[in-house]
């Protein structure tokens, strides 16, 4: 039988996938400040057309947690007086009691939630990715050689810019193959101008 991984474990496992599928900054485990009660919630009209007059029953003994999942979305409600119904995905809803429905995704014994704050941090380092992307598009453009190293000048009045080519500068040489970066008036051939949010950066490829 295989082994249930606990958070911890699991983290530790699948967390630098995950960060990568799914564009996020950290992973981290959380323990509710409040109880989470997994609340079964059948759909009336759905029951009624398959099961009749047993359709109060299940809805009864369902709120009463009388229920096993039986997976593939199927679960048994189970009476001890009426016997036992078999409902799919289709005929009831799971709901969550004590948990912030937004921004949060439940599978399984697994509660997912995102932190889709800002904060100055990330939005630098998001505009420095798509410097980067821009950077490699240019080389690709250029036809360079996949490994060949290249020097990249730049000229910018945004000190926002230039802020950021100065934080991220060995991400920029390692994801570009990029020798040097400079800032300097440069004609060359090779250039194009980057712009973000109303700021701009003119930059310069050479060999």
């Amino acid at each position: 039988m295989r082994k249930m991984l606990n958070q911890e474990e699991f983290l530790q496992k699948y967390g630098e996938i995950i960060k990568e599928e799914v564009n996020v900054k950290e992973i981290w485990s959380f323990q509710s400040e409040t109880p989470i009660t997994k609340v079964f919630k059948p759909i009336g009209s759905q029951l009624s057309a398959k099961f009749g007059k047993d359709t109060g029953q299940i809805i009864s003994n369902g709120k009463q947690g009388n229920i096993r999942e039986l997976g593939e979305g199927k679960v048994e409600v189970f009476s001890p007086q009426w016997g036992s119904w078999i409902l799919d995905a289709s005929d009831y809803e799971i709901a969550y009691e004590g948990l912030d429905a937004h921004d949060t995704a439940v599978e399984g014994n697994m509660i997912a939630k995102l932190d889709l704050q800002i904060t100055p941090e990330l939005e630098r380092e998001g505009v420095a990715r798509e410097i980067s992307r821009f950077l490699n598009q240019m080389r690709k453009d250029a036809d360079f050689a996949i490994e060949q190293k290249v020097r990249l000048t730049y000229t910018t009045t945004s000190e926002y810019l230039r802020a950021i080519l100065q934080e991220f500068d060995e991400m920029f040489k390692g994801e570009a193959l990029l020798l040097t970066i400079e800032e300097k008036e440069a004609d060359w051939a090779i250039s194009s101008e980057f712009v973000s949010w109303n700021e701009s950066i003119h930059f310069s490829l050479a060999e």
